[in-house]
């Protein structure tokens, strides 16, 4: 879902940076009045980036990832989701240029603001009634709205050459069906964690994390080699990739990262990929510390 250059013009790019700006901004206000365990922010982003890393293969051609949006929404709340999908969806746009740089501020919009308060809020409405459904249908609608507003700035951009009803019915039918995994994931990783670690559902401020969680992160970073392999099995490509290849619309994109793609120029490409998990996870665990290392000495101060 991750937007790349050359499909929005500048109009509707610079509307969603304002628009997005705007609630990272307000976010971040609201987080100044509360007690924030910001290292377990940083962990809830690493484990995305990983979560993303792992692009399982689709009968017919293409391969999917979790995008994760619903579930931090979940488990942060939604002012610190929506900061930790933005420093993700950041990360992911300026070292390995995946989604474009003039449309950072649409793919944040997406996937970290709409995805994550409209999960948040299903899951909340409905974790009374029943844990499980409210957690897949956070996650299903999450990523299905997401998808429905990429395909409004898509169609009411000039550089994309089709209308709005052509790019919200393509991007919102693909991925509501790719949401039914989406859903699924969140309503496990959610159950699982209501299993054993209910606390971490209430009070995530006060969760410190256990070696459990660093295991799973270390699998999913040497995972991430095997499912790139299964992807290219089957031509790695994205609904809005496969739907820009049909219409005709490529892309121009303006800076490839620092290891395009998930690679690392010159070295195997599994290889790079591996190193690329590592780069991605590391640089968002060393944000947070310093994050955290930074609000600790200033309430220290205080």
């Amino acid at each position: 879902m991750h937007i790349p250059d050359g499909y929005l013009d500048l109009k509707i790019a610079g509307l969603f940076y304002g628009l997005s700006g705007a609630v990272i901004g307000y976010s971040i206000k609201k987080l100044r009045e509360q007690s924030i365990n910001w290292a377990l922010v940083g962990i809830v982003a690493a484990s995305i980036f990983a979560a993303q890393m792992l692009n399982w293969p689709i009968p017919g051609g293409t391969s999917a990832h979790f995008v994760g949006g619903a579930l931090a929404g979940i488990l942060l709340g939604p002012y610190a989701a929506s900061i930790a999908m933005a420093s993700v969806l950041t990360v992911q746009c300026l070292v390995f240029g995946d989604g474009g740089v003039t449309s950072l501020g649409a793919n944040i919009w997406n996937m970290g603001i709409v995805d994550v308060f409209v999960g948040y809020y299903v899951y909340n409405l409905l974790k009374n009634k029943n844990l499980y459904l409210a957690s897949f249908l956070a996650g299903w609608l999450g990523i299905t709205l997401a998808a429905i507003f990429a395909g409004i700035e898509l169609g009411l951009s000039s550089s994309f050459h089709y209308n709005i009803t052509t790019t919200v019915g393509a991007m919102g039918f693909w991925h509501a069906l790719l949401g039914i995994v989406e859903g699924i994931i969140t309503a496990s990783i959610v159950g699982y964690i209501a299993s054993v670690r209910p606390d971490l559902l209430e009070k995530a401020k006060e969760i410190k994390v256990g070696k459990s969680v660093w295991l799973t992160l270390a699998v999913m970073i040497i995972l991430s080699p095997v499912f790139a392999y299964l992807a290219e099995k089957v031509n790695y490509s994205e609904p809005l990739e496969n739907v820009a290849h049909k219409i005709g619309v490529a892309e121009r994109t303006l800076y490839k990262g620092l290891f395009p793609d998930y690679t690392v120029p010159g070295i195997n490409p599994y290889i790079g990929t591996l190193i690329s998990a590592v780069v991605g996870v590391a640089v968002l665990l060393g944000l947070y510390y310093l994050i955290n290392r930074f609000v600790l000495q200033n309430d220290r101060a205080n």
